[in-house]
Order: C-alpha cells, then structure tokens, then sequence
C-alpha cells in the first residue's frame, strides 16, 4: 500500500502548536493515515500495552467529532512519504515510539509532551526521539 494522504484531526487547543517547530509538534487528539487502497490506519495516544504509548489502530480513537480536520499531506515533514510503501516499527516494547518509514524519509510518532515520557499527548517528529531523555 502506498500512503495517499495524512490528516490531523484536531481539537481546538492543538493549533497552536502546529508550526511553533519546524521538525516537531505535539497534538492531544490523532492522526490517520490513508493509503492508495482506501485503507486507513489512525494513530494517537493510548493506554495499551502501557498507559500513555503509541496506539495504531482502524479507526478513531476518538469517539467525538474533531474541531478540526487538516491535511497536512504537503507538509515538510510529511512530503517525502507521500506516494512511498509506509513501514510502522516501534522502537520499544512499550510501543512509546513508533517509525513511520519510507523510501527515504521517516516520521516518528511518541508518547510524550517536551520531553517528558509517558504523557497523553502525541509528539511528532522527523529526528528519532530518545526514550527517558
């Protein structure tokens, strides 16, 4: 499957933050991801296998409508998987960082709010993240 398209849904409080960093940023709601087959994979914050980790799953976590819904498939940080084969490793057991890779670029998804782990927020990222630091 080839990634189509990537889409922010939002809530209000997550605007602010979305170009304060070029190569990061941190939102409380998800994203998804959707392929060139119509498939869809949303990722977000989640408490399992631990509380507060990367979840990935085929439909929102959400149960809400978003406040906001932005395609941020042009984005910088996004642009290089557009139109590539789009691996999900994780980078832990405790799923508190997953990579999205490309061809040749990676996004990386983590449970965390500046720096501190474990945090109901998803931070995402174009430099891989160090866990504990």
């Amino acid at each position: 499957m080839k990634l189509k398209r990537v889409i922010y849904e939002l809530y209000e409080v997550d605007l602010g933050s979305l170009h304060d960093h070029p190569e990061w940023h941190e939102i409380d709601r998800e994203i998804f991801l959707e392929f060139d087959n119509g498939e869809k994979r949303y990722f977000s914050w989640c408490n399992e296998p631990v509380q507060y980790s990367v979840g990935v799953q085929e439909h929102r976590f959400n149960v809400n409508e978003p406040d906001h819904v932005i395609d941020a498939s042009e984005w910088d940080m996004w642009r290089g998987l557009i139109g590539n084969e789009v691996d999900f490793i994780s980078h832990n057991d405790s799923n508190q960082i997953l990579e999205l890779r490309g061809q040749n670029s990676s996004v990386y998804l983590s449970s965390q709010e500046r720096g501190s782990w474990l945090a109901d927020v998803l931070h995402i990222s174009i430099t891989l993240p160090e866990f504990g630091s």
